[in-house]
């Protein structure tokens, strides 16, 4: 790991020990840094376990994190020692299989529940939220507001298929080579294609020199509608166990 890396990590934990001394249990670096394939430019990722947590912990966090000094773009994302060891997200689950401990102690074991129990509570949240986003993306083109639309659609089902594979026990995975082949895998070919199709527009408009057309944006929309599906054909069966 390059020297600036680590400075940067312990500036970071040193600053975070300071501020909050016993309840921050543990720090975790997890991503590309911690994985050893991190490019020169590579984002830096870290998880802050704290005995407690709560929002104002995690605006301290965020604004500490901001004042540190580099052009390189840091997330850390904080939680509660209980929900850590719990896995309420399938990110916990991804920084235990993955994460390298830079401060403190942290057990590592994995949650032996099923993905489908300890997994319920994100599942019909992200449900609710990525479908929310479908529905700014319809009202921006009654309103004739093109840009945007293409993002919300894309993020909405990146985070349905990851939800929905994390279920099944897949993982987490964020990027799209790796979830396309998983997507065909499990929901189809159909599905895959057309979750294909809208990363295609959701570069256009993200990266390209044009603006999407109206149909485009027309078609983001319905390809999106169209993945969120795989949250319905999960719906019944997780609802039933987690009641």
């Amino acid at each position: 790991m390059p020297e600036a890396i680590k400075g940067i990590l312990e500036k970071i934990a040193n600053n975070l020990i300071r501020k909050f001394q016993d309840n921050l249990k543990c720090l975790i670096l997890y991503g590309s840094w911690a994985k050893g394939t991190a490019r020169k430019g590579s984002d830096i990722d870290l998880l802050a376990v704290f005995d407690k947590a709560d929002k104002d912990i995690r605006k301290l966090v965020n604004d500490i994190v901001d004042n540190i000094e580099t052009e390189r773009s840091i997330t850390v994302l904080s939680t509660s020692l209980e929900d850590f060891h719990k896995e309420k997200i399938p990110l916990y689950t991804a920084v235990k299989k993955e994460g390298k401990v830079i401060y403190g102690n942290a057990d590592l074991s994995i949650n032996p529940v099923s993905p489908e129990i300890k997994y319920s509570e994100f599942f019909k949240e992200s449900r609710e939220f990525e479908s929310r986003k479908i529905k700014i993306a319809e009202e921006l083109l009654i309103k004739d507001m093109i840009y945007g639309i293409a993002d919300y659609c894309f993020i909405a089902s990146k985070h349905a298929i990851q939800a929905v594979l994390a279920m099944k026990g897949e993982g987490y995975s964020s990027k799209v080579a790796i979830l396309l082949p998983l997507a065909e895998k499990y929901f189809g070919k159909e599905i895959s294609e057309t979750f294909r199709k809208l990363y295609t527009l959701y570069i256009k408009s993200e990266y390209g020199m044009e603006d999407l057309t109206e149909e485009e944006a027309k078609a983001s929309v319905e390809y999106s509608k169209k993945v969120l599906k795989v949250y319905t054909d999960l719906g019944k069966e997780v609802i039933s166990i987690s009641k």
